[in-house]
């Protein structure tokens, strides 16, 4: 299936819900980065955008861009990150370039409003860094930053056996291209990490941090590794007896401190 045709049948598949979402697509150089876009009830002035981590998919926060409680008081959108969604997927391990390409996705959703927006970062996992660093790159408009279960730390990052077994060659040239992203961008995230880990004392857009103390993929001490490298207080959210998952699991926990957000 080509890319606009899987486009096409997301939104159809959304429309059967009766949700009225759209594909959008705008560049950033010569790169092409796709988003999920639903519009708020009565032009809101807020939008949440989501972005995944690896492997990962924009659609994964469907749930949220099919919520009515969001949408009656935000636009939602979910950025498809740059490498995903591409029969020939090539891994992009330059956070600072995927911070761009965030910023270049705001800047195509304002157009598209014609007005300016009130914009809640939320970033999971490897999303967790890009939205931090989107927020150090250009503030502007931005908000709140949320992190759920954030890979923030290069010295915390865990090279798990399937993910060693996933780079050699064989496996590897077998895998789907969305599958061979992640997995390189796993190899290379410590690094990429590390080149701008002396940059998160430049944070200074209101954060959120939300971890569970039994995920396996992203250590829990991600969290302190945050509150400890930001140069503003960052409120915390614990979250006992929680996995990495608790966004698709627990998806109530992340729309009501949302929602939280968008009253105060």
């Amino acid at each position: 299936m080509n890319a606009n045709n899987e486009w096409n049948k997301l939104e159809k598949s959304y429309a059967k819900e009766g949700v009225e979402m759209k594909v959008r697509h705008t560049k950033l150089d010569n790169k092409t980065i796709n988003y999920l876009s639903v519009k708020g009830e009565n032009n809101p002035s807020t939008t949440i955008v989501f972005i995944h981590g690896a492997p990962g998919r924009a659609d994964n926060f469907g749930n949220y861009l099919k919520n009515k409680t969001l949408l009656e008081k935000a636009n939602v959108i979910s950025v498809e990150r740059l490498g995903y969604g591409s029969e020939k997927g090539k891994e992009e391990d330059a956070i600072g370039l995927h911070g761009k390409a965030v910023r270049t996705v705001l800047n195509d959703w304002q157009e598209e409003l014609g007005e300016p927006q009130h914009y809640i970062l939320v970033g999971h996992s490897y999303g967790g860094p890009i939205a931090a660093y989107t927020s150090v790159q250009d503030s502007s408009g931005i908000d709140e930053v949320v992190l759920l279960a954030p890979a923030m730390s290069s010295e915390l990052e865990l090279m798990k056996w399937y993910s060693r077994w996933a780079q050699s060659k064989v496996i590897y040239a077998i895998l789907p291209s969305g599958l061979k992203v992640a997995t390189d961008e796993k190899a290379n995230h410590a690094e990429s990490l590390k080149k701008i880990e002396g940059e998160w004392s430049k944070v200074k857009v209101p954060t959120t941090i939300v971890h569970g103390t039994t995920d396996g993929l992203v250590p829990f001490e991600n969290l302190q590794y945050v509150v400890d490298n930001w140069s503003i207080d960052v409120d915390t959210v614990v979250l006992e007896k929680k996995g990495h998952l608790f966004p698709f699991k627990d998806e109530e926990i992340v729309v009501n401190l949302l929602l939280q957000k968008i009253d105060s």
